[in-house]
């Protein structure tokens, strides 16, 4: 089973642009994880998307595997989402990433160091223990464990595009 990060997008019900999220979802390939993608979309089901993925195996210096028991370790992986406004520009920017740290604070500040640095008014908008962040239904029991080895994943996508799924 691998750990999965989909960037996805589609409309909503009362909402004026497309609308995006990030889900994490415990599959054994990308295309096993739809069923569970377009059954916790909050918004309209047609024209759901995707427009990235990446399978997550390695944060920060660790292997990320996924086991049935709860992990015991003091070290968590994070989810960490920032917002930061540039000058002239009239949206919001977002930027995210995982961390893998022992306390939501410390998170936070790798966040801090990491994303949007050159923005103005940077600001944490989301962090999650992933174990926490992954629905029931999306993880279907499987815990999160991190094993120390040293390597280390760029997070950049596998795949991005335009990819609709319902």
């Amino acid at each position: 089973m691998q750990l999965y990060m989909f960037y996805i997008g589609g409309s909503a019900p009362g909402a004026n642009i497309e609308v995006h999220d990030v889900r994490f979802v415990a599959g054994a390939s990308v295309e096993a994880c739809y069923p569970a993608l377009r059954a916790n979309w909050y918004g309209t089901l047609s024209g759901l998307h995707l427009d990235s993925y990446v399978r997550v195996h390695h944060v920060d210096g660790y292997r990320i595997e996924l086991r049935r028991e709860a992990a015991a370790q003091a070290e968590k992986l994070w989810f960490v989402n920032f917002g930061g406004y540039y000058p002239n520009r009239l949206a919001e920017f977002h930027d995210f990433t995982l961390v893998v740290a022992q306390s939501a604070d410390e998170a936070k500040r790798v966040g801090y160091e990491r994303l949007l640095t050159d923005s103005v008014q940077q600001h944490k908008d989301d962090l999650y223990d992933v174990d926490n962040c992954l629905n029931v239904d999306l993880l279907d029991g499987w815990h999160v464990h991190l094993v120390k080895d040293d390597e280390q994943q760029p997070l950049v996508p596998d795949w991005s595009g335009y990819e609709v799924i319902a």
